[in-house]
Order: C-alpha cells, then sequence, then structure tokens
C-alpha cells in the first residue's frame, strides 16, 4: 500500500492532528485497520506518534478554525505597516513616528510585534530565493571580517579585507590592523592591480566608512568614499539590511580564508601574512574547483571582462589630524606614541596614516615615519630622533624591537621614558 507523505509541519498556531484534512484523518485509521503499528503509521506519514494516537481515539474528526489575535488598536494601520515595512528596513521605530503622525495612539510594542514577522517572512522569501548569478566583469563584493593571528610572537586582533569577483569567484585578501577609511581604499587599489582591473559595480553591506545615517529611510554614502568610486569609474551598490545572499559570495570569502588559510599559522609581520595570503590564493583558492560554479576560479577569470585600469595614478585621500609634539618630543595618536626629531618640540603637526603606516608632517614636510604599532600603550621610538638631545643614553632593558620597523626604530613601553618627560633634555 502506498501512502501519501504531504502531511503539514506548521504548527505554530494549531495542533499537529487538527490540521489534518478529512482524507490524511481518514488514512491513518484505515492504516490502523489493517494492522499497522502507531509507530510504523507515524513513520510512513511523517507525524509525531502521538499525533497518531489523537486521531484513533477521537470518535470523529474536529475542523481546525485558525484564529488570528490582531492587536484592534492597530488594524486600521496594517496595510499601510505591510507596505512600507520593506522600505524602511523594518525599523519598527521609523514606522512608528509615521503612523504616530497618521492617528496611531497605540504603543511602540504593539507595533513592534506586528513588524517581527513581516520581517521573519521576508528574511525566509530572501533565503528561498534563487541565487543570483552575474556576467563577466558587471559585480565585485566586497567585506571585512576580523580573527586573532599570531604576529612576531604575539597574538592580534587583525581585519581581513576580501575582495571577490563575483562571476570568476576570483579573490583577493589582505590583512590590515583597521578598517578606516583610507585603509579601505588602500586595499581597493591593490585589489584592482592585484586584478589588473575593475568591474562595473562593487556590492557592499553597511560599514560607517562607507554609509552615513545607517538605519534611517535612505542610507546616504559617505561623499569622501563616493570621490573615489568616481574617481575610478564604478558604481556602489549598497547590500540592504535583512538580505545577507545578496552579498553571500563575499561572506563566503571571507569563511574561507579563516577556514582554509589561517589556521595553525603564525608570521613575523603583517607583511609575512599578507605576502602568505597572496601566494595561497594563487596556489590554493585560484586552483580549486569551486562548488558552485564548478570551475576554478583561474579558468573562469580568463572570461572576466574588467574595465582596464590605464594610466591613472593612485586616489590621493588627504586625511589629517593635527597633534601637538610633546616635551618628549612624542606625538600621541590612537593611544600610541610616535617620536620625531627634538627640534619640533612643542610644535602642531599632522598626522596622517594610511595602510598601517603612520607619517607626521610638519608645515607640509615629512619629518617622520613609523610603522603602525599593533598594540596599543606603545612607544615607537626611532634613535635619531634625539640625537644631541639627551645628556646621557637612557638604560633601556631589553628593548622589544617592531617588526616591520627598521633595526633602528624600536617599540618600547610608556613607563620606560618617564625620565625624559621629567626633563633629562639640554635644550
Amino acid at each position: 500500500m502506498e501512502h501519501s507523505k504531504a502531511f503539514p509541519h506548521e504548527l505554530i498556531h494549531g495542533r499537529e492532528d487538527e490540521m489534518l484534512s478529512q482524507d490524511q484523518w481518514s488514512e491513518i485509521r484505515l492504516m490502523a485497520k489493517s494492522g499497522m503499528s502507531i509507530k510504523q503509521i507515524a513513520r510512513e506519514l511523517d507525524i509525531s506518534k502521538n499525533t497518531v494516537r489523537r486521531v484513533l481515539r477521537a470518535t470523529e474528526r474536529k475542523p481546525y478554525n485558525r484564529t488570528f489575535k490582531k492587536p484592534g488598536i492597530l488594524d486600521s494601520f496594517l496595510p499601510f505597516v505591510q507596505a512600507r515595512a520593506p522600505e524602511v528596513n523594518f525599523n519598527a521605530t521609523t514606522l512608528f513616528r509615521e503612523i504616530r503622525d497618521k492617528g496611531y495612539t497605540g504603543g511602540y510594542t504593539t507595533l513592534r510585534q506586528a513588524v517581527k514577522p513581516l520581517r521573519e517572512n521576508f528574511i525566509k522569501a530572501e533565503a528561498a530565493s534563487v541565487r543570483f548569478e552575474t556576467p563577466p566583469g558587471h559585480q565585485a563584493q566586497v567585506d571585512w571580517g576580523t580573527s586573532w593571528v599570531m604576529i612576531g610572537g604575539q597574538r592580534v586582533k587583525l581585519h581581513i579585507f576580501v575582495f571577490v569577483l563575483c562571476y570568476s569567484r576570483s579573490i583577493y585578501v589582505e590583512f590590515t590592523t583597521d578598517e578606516k577609511l583610507a585603509t579601505l581604499i588602500s586595499c581597493h587599489e591593490k585589489a584592482f592591480r592585484w586584478f589588473g582591473g575593475l568591474t562595473e559595480e562593487i556590492l557592499y553591506d553597511n560599514p560607517r566608512t562607507i554609509v552615513l545615517d545607517r538605519g534611517t529611510e535612505r542610507a546616504r554614502i559617505n561623499p569622501r568614499f563616493h570621490d573615489f568610486c568616481r574617481y575610478y569609474g564604478f558604481r556602489p551598490r549598497l547590500c540592504r539590511p535583512y538580505r545577507a545572499r545578496t552579498k553571500g559570495k563575499v561572506e563566503s570569502g571571507v569563511k574561507y580564508v579563516k577556514r582554509s588559510f589561517l589556521p595553525g599559522q603564525a608570521f613575523s609581520s603583517i607583511d609575512h601574512a599578507n605576502e602568505q595570503v597572496q601566494e595561497w590564493i594563487r596556489r590554493v583558492a585560484d586552483q580549486r574547483l569551486h562548488g558552485t560554479v564548478h570551475e576554478r576560479p583561474e579558468e573562469r577569470f580568463l572570461r572576466e571582462k574588467l574595465s582596464p585600469l590605464g594610466d591613472r595614478d593612485g586616489y590621493v585621500l588627504q586625511t589629517f589630524e593635527v597633534r601637538k609634539v610633546a616635551s618628549d618630543c612624542l606625538v600621541c595618536y590612537e593611544a600610541n606614541r610616535y617620536s620625531v626629531p627634538w627640534r619640533y618640540t612643542r610644535q602642531c603637526v599632522d598626522v596622517q596614516e594610511s595602510n598601517g603606516v603612520v607619517r607626521i608632517y610638519y608645515r607640509g614636510q615629512l619629518i617622520a615615519e613609523h610603522q603602525k604599532a599593533l598594540r596599543k600603550h606603545q612607544m615607537v621610538i626611532n634613535p635619531d630622533h634625539y640625537k644631541g638631545l639627551l645628556k646621557r643614553p637612557v638604560p633601556i632593558k631589553n628593548p622589544t624591537s617592531f617588526e616591520h620597523a627598521s633595526p633602528d626604530v624600536e617599540v618600547r613601553s610608556l613607563d620606560i621614558y618617564e625620565a625624559i618627560a621629567g626633563g633629562g633634555f639640554h635644550g
């Protein structure tokens, strides 16, 4: 005997036996009369044993009457809420303000409870959508990840920039110490050079460096980043909140880096980490048979139609922060202190950071350059900056060399130079 297994499993609004059709209810009783046990019936029809027991105990089927509990005070506003919610990213605060203007006198909690299932249904519908595949050269996706990595014997939190070409699944990866706008732009330019061109558009999540007024009805792109997009001639696209699948390719790329490349790795410096991840891309990531497109990214990349970079120079992002040089010849920047030549003591200087390098300018002239410290509360010293200044050398016990710096530049704890701050200088 063949039996249908098309039995419902949506039990949120009622018991399973109450939701069975008349035919399904009769079929259970017929199977029992044929000698099948409760366990066999439940397994055959993929329903619970308790459901079978209740059907067999019942003398007649009780029809299922589905009831809806609606907050009456919100009823007249529900059509507006249902239509408006996706447009404001299901932001209950925005919806509450708008329906209050339309005469709603109920509470915020009532509205929030009504919005929640709308959001959940929207997410489910997106999850069931057909995977979006892009033509060659049309779109790339960018995202950040973070991971703790061993750098120079220390456990350091690094940021992972991942850039994926949507058609070929070719990937570019770079480790950084932050996700600032200058770093983001630098990573983009390196990705463009890595691929030898760029796509028509690039899809982003909603990071603070790119998007202003997040969580409002209409997000605005940071004008400084938009200027960068215009310079290279690509369109920035923002991923709508609650639509994770639209950015699935790059999110998969972040997970792939964490699972395939990073486990068990240790590096002498961030530069070393980036050298190794590029080698991994060439040997592993580009050579794997991709599970979705069933081709190697290296082979599909040959069909990418990227826009050439041409002979344009790199984009210049002018970002400076003004600092005053302390009496110990140090400039404080992001919880660390960096040395400058002693003759600039107590002068105002401009500090610029780009791709892990801190540069210090005085009236437009570069006076000091340091690799950014990987940890906070560090002192990055170039001994040449103090030549001719100290009465006598200040003894440094077990100085820790900084992995990115030249052999003559050291990173030291801030308490080491208390003697300097106390006035151990000649004018």
